[in-house]
């Protein structure tokens, strides 16, 4: 299985040739289950209310009805990110069943464990104005548990590239492709250190490794993100990447050489 921040990059230069907001939903839900994600879910929420705007979801009918039947969204710990601040979350059903305190809890996780939702991993993207978007990714494959922790780094790339491309469901002549903000003409242009740094960020690199790799500290490694972040209006340093390499200002190491 290739890198997933690879995986992410490619799945955002193919998404920039598709146009249809259907199309691109269901491109990245067969590109997500050719990558080992059986279900892809969204939201789009106000931080400042916690009010939902928009959700969608490629999970089974059959759960979505269960789930909603028993009122799961009480006890959810992903939907509750909606209102309690927290960035980003792993869940392992099996886990959280054994250790679930109330029957509508162990129903939510023993659902989602019977239906093949083993692990999730989810992140609040946030957008202009009083918006942000939830991505939640399902995988039920067994080396699952390890891509979501160990490489969350890449994980909340992919997931920034998600939100970052993917609106609500609209009808079928109609394009609600939501970006992060305007990719502005007027944007500062980006230094070579600060390409180079975004660039490596690309590839799934830490800021200590990085900073070993361009000999410079990693304090200042933090300060081109910073300035980079800055530089591209991007609220994170997954929206700064993925801004540069929708602008055209850095190829990940991968892309030069294909």
């Amino acid at each position: 299985m290739k890198p997933i921040s690879e995986f992410a990059l490619e799945l955002l230069d193919q998404l920039s040739q598709l146009f249809s907001d259907q199309d691109r939903w269901d491109f990245v839900v067969s590109s997500l289950k050719n990558m080992g994600f059986n279900a892809l879910n969204m939201g789009c929420f106000s931080p400042t209310t916690g009010v939902l705007k928009w959700s969608r979801s490629s999970m089974s009918a059959e759960w979505l009805e269960e789930y909603s039947s028993g009122n799961y969204s009480d006890e959810d710990p992903l939907f509750a990110q909606v209102t309690n601040g927290i960035e980003s979350l792993y869940v392992k059903s099996e886990e959280r069943a054994l250790t679930a305190n109330s029957p509508k809890s162990s129903g939510l996780y023993n659902g989602l464990k019977a239906s093949g939702y083993m692990h999730l991993f989810s992140l609040v993207v946030p957008c202009p104005g009083d918006e942000a978007k939830i991505v939640v990714l399902s995988s039920d494959r067994p080396d699952a548990e390890q891509t979501m922790t160990d490489h969350a780094r890449e994980m909340r790339i992919l997931a920034t590239v998600i939100a970052t491309n993917l609106g609500p469901e609209t009808s079928e002549d109609e394009s609600s492709v939501v970006d992060l903000g305007p990719i502005l003409a007027s944007s500062r242009p980006l230094s070579k250190r600060e390409q180079q740094v975004l660039a490596l960020l690309s590839e799934g690199l830490r800021n200590d490794q990085i900073s070993d790799l361009l000999g410079i500290k990693e304090i200042t490694v933090r300060t081109h993100i910073k300035s980079a972040r800055d530089k591209l209006g991007a609220a994170t340093r997954e929206a700064a990447l993925v801004r540069a390499v929708q602008m055209g200002l850095i190829a990940p190491e991968y892309y030069r050489k294909r």
